[in-house]
């Protein structure tokens, strides 16, 4: 996408997690969690993304060149993270996508809608929002009574009142780069995390009478991964996303609960699946083809 860059950011530390292995490199199937995203952001920006991670993500990233990663070495909160990105960007004209790595369910088609929701309003920044029956742990986006957005209220800092609010931020936004850059410098840490909030910009713009769009997206692509059991249902959506594709386009899976296709992977019509088969890595199984159950394909075997 012309003239738009995106910001991944990648530092978190995990630690509800329970393990050594960093959040974002936690593997969905044939691939980390990171590498998914990835995946899906270069189909729509090709290489045009910048990856904020700390220190022990950094020696993890073989995958990753060197020129679109910096470094947070201290969890100084999301508006540090962005900030760190200024060494790259310098002075950019165009605008940027923010991203947090742990959601790698997001769709390629809804990050252009985004990109293009944003342009198309001449928007300062585009706040990313989702409906929650239980938005606990999540950031609040709170409205005026014409519905504009006024602040996003993360859930340590949130009233009661505040607390029932069910939209809640995804964490995802679009902003034009310069006055980004420019809002930056004005963050504080004055809250309960002793952090810099990007979300504070929100509250920096209105007062600056920029303006503020709002796009709502299916909550199931925002899903992010904080506990082994949130990466696990992330792992169940994603096997029957490929599966449903699969089989919508020809292919005979006999059970679906029970088959597990790599998203690389190219099945053609007329394929059969039986029970207990995984397949993974960049192979193309042709039209007729028999998979047997209990059958493991992967490329990465040695």
């Amino acid at each position: 996408m012309d003239n738009f860059k995106v910001i991944i950011l990648a530092a978190g530390q995990g630690k509800r997690m329970r393990t050594e292995l960093p959040k974002v490199l936690h593997p969905l199937y044939e691939n980390t969690i990171l590498e998914f995203l990835l995946d899906t952001v270069e189909t729509v920006f090709d290489k045009e993304y910048i990856l904020v991670v700390s220190p022990r993500v950094k020696s993890y990233l073989s995958f990753v060149s060197d020129k679109n990663i910096v470094i947070q070495d201290k969890p100084l909160g999301t508006g540090d993270a962005v900030k760190r990105t200024e060494v790259l960007l310098k002075d950019y004209g165009g605008d940027v996508l923010i991203l947090p790595g742990d959601m790698p369910l997001i769709r390629g088609e809804t990050l252009k809608k985004v990109c293009d929701f944003h342009r198309e309003n001449s928007n300062a920044c585009t706040v990313v929002t989702t409906i929650l029956d239980n938005p606990l742990g999540y950031g609040r986006i709170i409205r005026d009574e014409k519905g504009n957005i006024l602040k996003i209220v993360e859930e340590k800092d949130a009233t009661e009142k505040e607390k029932e609010v069910k939209e809640i931020n995804t964490s995802i936004y679009a902003f034009k780069w310069k006055l980004l850059k420019e809002a930056l410098m004005h963050l504080k840490n004055d809250n309960a995390q002793g952090e810099f909030y990007l979300t504070d910009v929100i509250e920096i713009f209105n007062k600056q009478k920029l303006k503020i769009g709002v796009i709502r997206v299916d909550s199931e692509e925002v899903l992010g991964a904080n506990t082994q059991e949130e990466l696990s249902i992330i792992r169940g959506i994603l096997k029957k996303r490929v599966n449903k594709n699969n089989m919508e386009n020809g292919v005979i899976i006999v059970d679906p609960d029970k088959v597990v296709i790599g998203h690389k992977v190219v099945v053609e019509n007329d394929v059969i699946v039986q029970p207990e088969v995984f397949i993974f890595g960049d192979y193309i199984i042709r039209k007729n083809s028999y998979i047997g159950p209990f059958s493991y394909i992967n490329s990465k075997s040695d």
